[in-house]
């Protein structure tokens, strides 16, 4: 009897789902050891993150929950896991829609709410949704049905291959003993912005600057406890999927030695490191303090723009100068450290210290030693009232004069800018005040105003004829 049992039992074997079909080795964010993020301005990151798995066969399929749905898989290095056979990422996540096209040809139940407040059910064949109208085969016969309060669609069971969340699936060639396996990758829908708060002093001579990194998550998946580095500048994002791996190597190897303190210069760029770890939840903005300086000393001006053309002008002009501050980044105005580019927004204190938001500029990247100048908007206190005074022709052009009165409300002294454009060649005649710059199509002047008075800047030019 033996020899004609052994084969069935070999074929039971063989078609034990338990063998021919073994259950996948699932590692969640429980398992996490580590996570590292590195984020970069233009929607895009770095995500390195290292999970415990235990020994694996060649036959083992292993499922990485928790991660980003946004992941550039041509990028996807796996290490400790054995030489990787195939990966997937599955994205296929449960959601109303994606039910819907899954049950596209079967059969799914029908519920509408009677008048009389009854629920009538009927089972139907589901053959196509535009908007919110189904097309269902009911006993033979197509039927439109309206997705509204009325009608809902039940689905007789859950899409196995639908997930709850995004997962990797990978197999390997196996490993002798459990360990720690290394995810590195490039996704999307990880970005950060700078932005600061800069509170003028009441003299307008310094600011407080604070600098707060804006941090956005939308890859999907829950980024517990990070370790979170900051790149500061645009990085080329080659389109290209073969050259991705490439990218994600280089970016690894910038974001490895975080042992010099924050910023940390990589190449042409600046690297933050923050001090504490960071948990980033799906479809959330961030802000942690970067930057902060107590005092950097400023200057407050106004400025104020006009062109000189060969052209009689009869008309009075009546103009507010823009308001600016100006500074550079060094220690000794109290800065001295790499500014990311971002969004400024300015607060003034009033007589009893309560803070008024009066105006908002850009920043740019600017480094050490580099000059800042931002734009307030236009100056309340300050009037410039501009008109021409003579008109001549020349035999080589012509000449023309200009009076700009400047009056002064505010009690303070007020420092504006002039500057006069040209559009052909030009030889200042007179100026009730020296320029302080000069080139082919500009001359500039600064006018110091004392509080609550007016001062007066006229000038006169030869315009030659090109």
């Amino acid at each position: 009897m033996l020899p004609k049992l052994l084969p069935i039992a070999i074929l039971t074997a063989l078609l034990s789902p338990n063998i021919a079909h073994a259950a996948p080795v699932t590692i969640t964010d429980k398992e996490q050891t580590d996570l590292a993020v590195t984020l970069y301005t233009h929607n895009l990151g770095l995500i390195q993150d290292s999970r415990t798995i235990p020994a694996l066969t060649t036959k083992d399929t292993v499922v990485i929950s928790d991660v980003s749905k946004q992941m550039q898989t041509e990028t996807l290095q796996i290490r400790g896991a054995g030489s990787i056979k195939e990966q997937t990422l599955n994205k296929a996540s449960l959601n109303y829609y994606t039910l819907l096209e899954h049950h596209i040809g079967k059969n799914v139940i029908l519920a509408h709410n009677q008048p009389n407040g009854q629920e009538l059910q009927q089972t139907v064949q589901l053959l196509n949704v535009e908007g919110n109208t189904a097309l269902v085969d009911n006993s033979g016969r197509i039927e439109s049905i309206p997705l509204s309060s009325d009608w809902r669609i039940i689905f007789p069971s859950r899409p196995p291959e639908l997930l709850l969340k995004p997962s990797l699936t990978f197999r390997s060639k196996g490993t002798n003993k459990a360990g720690t396996a290394q995810l590195s990758y490039l996704t999307q829908g990880l970005s950060w912005q700078m932005d600061y708060v800069m509170t003028l002093s009441e003299d307008n001579n310094s600011l407080v600057v604070d600098g707060l990194a804006s941090l956005v998550n939308d890859t999907g998946t829950l980024l517990k406890n990070a370790r979170v580095r900051l790149l500061a500048g645009d990085v080329y994002q080659d389109r290209n999927p073969r050259h991705r791996a490439k990218t994600v190597m280089m970016a690894q190897a910038m974001a490895e030695d975080t042992g010099a303190p924050p910023p940390q210069a990589l190449s042409d760029y600046q690297l933050y490191t923050l001090k504490a770890p960071v948990t980033l939840q799906h479809q959330q903005r961030t802000q942690v303090p970067l930057l902060h300086a107590d005092k950097v000393n400023v200057d407050s001006l106004q400025r104020y723009q006009f062109y000189i053309s060969p052209r009689v002008g009869n008309q009075t002009l009546k103009v507010k100068p823009e308001s600016f501050i100006r500074f550079t980044n060094n220690k000794k105005q109290g800065l001295g450290t790499p500014l990311p580019a971002g969004q400024v927004r300015f607060f003034s204190p009033d007589k009893t210290q309560e803070l008024h938001y009066v105006g908002s500029a850009h920043l740019n990247q600017t480094a050490i030693g580099e000059e800042v100048e931002l734009a307030m908007g236009k100056a309340f206190d300050v009037t410039i009232t501009q008109h021409q005074t003579d008109f001549q022709t020349a035999f080589d052009g012509t000449v023309v004069a200009y009076e700009l009165r400047i009056k002064n409300s505010a009690l303070k002294s007020r420092d504006v800018e002039l500057s006069s454009l040209f559009s052909q060649p030009w030889k200042l005649i007179s100026s009730t005040l020296q320029p302080i710059e000069k080139n082919a199509g500009m001359a500039k002047w600064k006018v110091t105003v004392p509080g609550n008075s007016e001062s007066l800047l006229t000038i006169r030019a030869r315009l030659k004829k090109k």
